[in-house]
Formats: C-alpha cells, sequence, structure tokens
C-alpha cells in the first residue's frame, strides 16, 4: 500500500489506508471534488507570503472506505541560486499540500476521518496531541502539522510544510482552512 504523494508523516501513519484507491462495491462512488479548485495560487500566496506555482492536482481515487479522494500542490519555487536539498521533500522548497475526501455516508464517514488523528496520538504515531480550531466547519482540529476538518459529508487536510516552524504554520494552515471551507459544494456526493 502507498501513501504516494501525501506528505504529512502523522496523517500517513494514522489514515494511511484512505489513500489507496481501490473499488468500493456497495452504491454509487461519491463524486470528486478538485482539490485544486478550492483554493488559487494567490489565496495560498497571500496566507504564506511567498510566491506559488498553480497547484498540482492528483485524482487519488475511491479509497478502501469508499471516498472519493483527491489531493492539491502548491509549491514555491526555490530562491534564486539555491539548489534542490534532495534529503528533504519537494527538494526543500516551501508547499502546502490539501487533501480532500468525499463520503459514501456522509457526516457518519466523515467524522471517522478526525478520529483517526485522535487515535494516531493515543496509539503515539503523531507527537502532537490534536487540538480542536474554529475554521467554520463541523468540527475541526489542529494535529501537529495540519488542520483536519469535515463539513457535511466531505472531509480534508491542510497542511503548510516548510515556510517556517510550527507556531507560524498553524495559523496559514488555519485560515486556509477558513477559506476551503467557504469553497466547498453545498451537495457534495
Amino acid at each position: 500500500m502507498s501513501v504516494r504523494r501525501i506528505g504529512w508523516t502523522g496523517l500517513a501513519v494514522s489514515s494511511l489506508v484512505l489513500f489507496s484507491p481501490v473499488l468500493h462495491a456497495a452504491g454509487a462512488a461519491p463524486a470528486a471534488i478538485d482539490a485544486c479548485a478550492l483554493l488559487t495560487p494567490d489565496d495560498v500566496s497571500g496566507v504564506v507570503g511567498r510566491g506559488v506555482e498553480s497547484g498540482q492536482g492528483f485524482d487519488d481515487g475511491i479509497t478502501a472506505e469508499g471516498a472519493h479522494s483527491t489531493t492539491c500542490i502548491w509549491a514555491a519555487p526555490l530562491a534564486p541560486g539555491l539548489q534542490p536539498d534532495l534529503t528533504r521533500r519537494l527538494g526543500g522548497r516551501g508547499f502546502v499540500e490539501l487533501s480532500v475526501m468525499n463520503w459514501p455516508g456522509g457526516p457518519d464517514d466523515a467524522r471517522k476521518f478526525l478520529d483517526d488523528f485522535q487515535k494516531a496520538f493515543q496509539q503515539h504515531d503523531i507527537d502532537s496531541s490534536p487540538v480542536r480550531v474554529q475554521v467554520g466547519a463541523d468540527d475541526a482540529l489542529w494535529w501537529g502539522d495540519g488542520v483536519a476538518a469535515r463539513k457535511d459529508g466531505v472531509s480534508f487536510g491542510i497542511s503548510v510544510a516548510q515556510f517556517g516552524d510550527r507556531a507560524t504554520r498553524q495559523p496559514q494552515a488555519e485560515s486556509l482552512a477558513r477559506i476551503i471551507i467557504k469553497r466547498l459544494p453545498a451537495q457534495a456526493r
């Protein structure tokens, strides 16, 4: 099973199976939500304070739990004269990653996504205890490397990476989550 483009250590450990595309046998699969359509490069640049390239999207398909998962990554170019650091993700460039899951079972299914972060902390798979944050969602939490949120039958994780320390990145991720919540489709299924 492969985590592929998901770079969030805690999310990858706690929800690895969420991002493995398989066919879901029961009922019609939920529609894909274009993660790149939920934020613009200007939105991301305005929050992180650096220019970013247009988002690169990935349709991760239907997960084992039946959610349709999509991902988008917005990356800042390396500063002139800097060489990529091959020991760091995306060569050391700062980036924002958004993963969106549209769940077949609505809010009850979407709730499980956030529950996975609580379980991951209890099992010592992530270092930070998830804390509730207010971003306009039905429920949302900061888990140390990003914000996980749910609204109706959609859940998402937004992570700001390599744009400073956690204290800097948390308000950035919360600000982006507020924008995303306003742009989620009203009826996503």
